[in-house]
Parts: C-alpha cells; sequence; structure tokens
C-alpha cells in the first residue's frame, strides 16, 4: 500500500506544527493517526521484502541494495 503525497506532506505539516509547539489536539490525534498508517505500511513492505530475499536465497541488506531500496527519511 502506498502512501499518497497529500498524505505525507500532511505528515510533514503537522510535525512541523508540533516541533513549532502549535499543534491542536485535534491535530495530534491526527498526527498520530498518520504515523501508525504509514508504520503499518512500512511494516507489510519489510515483510514482503523479506519473503522476496527468501524466495532468492539472500539477505534483505543485499537485496535492498540490488533493488536500489533504501531506508526512507525520517519524518
Amino acid at each position: 500500500m502506498d502512501i499518497a503525497e497529500e498524505k505525507w506532506q500532511r505528515c510533514r505539516d503537522l510535525v512541523a506544527k508540533r516541533r513549532a509547539e502549535t499543534l491542536t489536539t485535534d491535530e495530534h490525534r491526527e498526527l498520530i493517526a498518520l504515523c501508525d498508517h504509514i508504520e503499518q505500511a512500512n511494516a507489510r513492505r519489510i515483510e514482503s521484502l523479506v519473503e522476496l530475499a527468501k524466495q532468492r536465497h539472500t539477505s534483505l541488506e543485499t537485496l535492498m541494495r540490488e533493488l536500489g531500496i533504501t531506508a526512507p527519511d525520517p519524518i
């Protein structure tokens, strides 16, 4: 499941507000929900990569390097 760019941007905007200490209670709840959604999607991606690595009889690190996959930037 891909994360739509709009969700990424909203997450970045909310993180900026949190850092500026201007986040409302509702925005805080929204940020938590967005982060949960992103974490779940990332976990599914890693599970899929692990399965592919097993099928190719290689390590996850090697597979990711071969596919040009890098760890995402922190939010």
